[in-house]
């Protein structure tokens, strides 16, 4: 619940300090002018006024939490970190937490078109205009659209959320932190970050290419790939992912979720461990999805399945494997394992390329399901 309403009207009135508006203005004219600010940096026309709540530190984070689990579910949260966990970002047993960290003292809530402070200390200045343009964004062409994408279309979701963030840290100026910590932090970071860097980049190339009206086709009809988001003559010529499809059943190992992995978890999970090159190898992607398979036994073995845009953009990749493997499991040897190509018994992996069509696999019988999957 809001703090109370004297509160409310100081906080805005710092706001308002930070982005030099006039002194003394009123409530009304106070938000008509943060509006008028945000409206004339990103090009986005507002609809109406934008309702504006400050919330004790404790509410605030907990309707942030609310926000990030309805559009990331607990059960999608468990299946990536078993997924996780097989490419050997995590120890094999499951992470308390994949919730993305939210350290901004403003959001834009798109559930209750709501701009939300936390606690009586004013956000800075560069957050409050991202914030509002992401609400200007809603008012023109609804965000409403991406609630429940992620447990749809992975690669969708994030494409979508990039561009949306991108357009908004386009007009704010605020940027991507450095990366931190291990492979795992560096690969969430990445994903939560997207915006900040593929995203912005796709907003300003459109912009200079078409001005608004190219950018506000990109919101209007969000990329369908982060292909599309990282490269924009794939965004205007709307090129489709590559359809992969994973068996039902491998042996006595069932499917029990699966999901996309696009361009962008390629390269963000080869840079999560340094690979050098790893935008170049990840350029080639043309279609991807990655799955977990069940045993009897109740093991869990995942497959991750690449189609690639041509022979040698697979070669490439093919290329870049044992140096993921090197980095992500030290100290495994490779043997070979015909008709696959490579086998590391050690870390129960398995990879193998076939024209333009590569798997990689971890988990028990891990020759078994690469073997059948290339085949």
């Amino acid at each position: 619940m809001p703090i109370t309403r004297t509160v409310e009207k100081f906080v805005a009135v710092v706001i308002c300090g930070l982005l030099a508006l006039p002194a003394g203005a009123s409530a009304s004219s106070d938000g008509n002018a943060l509006l008028r600010k945000a409206s004339r940096l990103s090009g986005l026309q507002p609809r109406h006024g934008i309702p504006t709540a400050v919330l004790t530190v404790r509410r605030y984070d907990a309707a942030v939490r609310r926000a990030a689990s309805r559009d990331y579910p607990r059960w999608l949260r468990d299946v990536d970190a078993r997924l996780y966990a097989r490419l050997g970002l995590t120890p094999r047993t499951l992470p308390a937490e994949l919730l993305p960290e939210w350290s901004s003292r403003v959001w834009y809530d798109p559930a209750a078109r709501k701009l939300l402070l936390r606690g009586v200390q004013p956000p800075g200045r560069a957050q409050v205009i991202n914030e509002l343009v992401r609400a200007l964004v809603d008012q023109n062409f609804g965000l409403r659209r991406i609630a429940g994408l992620r447990s749809r279309d992975r690669d969708a979701s994030l494409a979508a959320q990039a561009i949306v963030e991108g357009t908004a840290a386009l007009a704010s100026g605020v940027r991507a932190p450095a990366l931190h910590g291990g492979p795992f932090d560096r690969f969430l970071q990445l994903g939560a970050t997207a915006g900040l860097g593929p995203g912005r980049a796709l907003a300003a190339e459109l912009r200079y290419l078409g001005g608004v009206r190219a950018l506000a086709s990109a919101l209007r009809t969000f990329p369908q790939t982060t292909e599309q988001l990282l490269h924009v003559d794939k965004f205007l010529e709307r090129e489709r992912a590559l359809p992969v499809r994973l068996p039902a059943r491998i042996g006595a190992a069932k499917l029990t979720a699966s999901e996309t992995f696009g361009e962008l978890d390629v390269r963000n999970l080869l840079r999560a461990y340094g690979i050098a090159g790893a935008d170049v190898v990840a350029a080639g992607w043309g279609g991807g999805r990655i799955g977990l398979y069940l045993t009897p036994a109740g093991e869990y073995t995942a497959a991750l399945e690449l189609r690639w845009d041509s022979v040698s953009d697979a070669d490439e990749w093919r290329g870049a494997v044992p140096r993921f493997v090197g980095a992500a499991f030290p100290g495994v040897t490779a043997r070979d394992c015909p008709p696959l190509d490579r086998c590391w018994p050690g870390a129960a992996l398995a990879a193998a390329v076939l024209g333009a069509r590569s798997v990689l696999v971890s988990g028990p019988s891990a020759d078994l399901v690469a073997g059948t999957l290339i085949g």
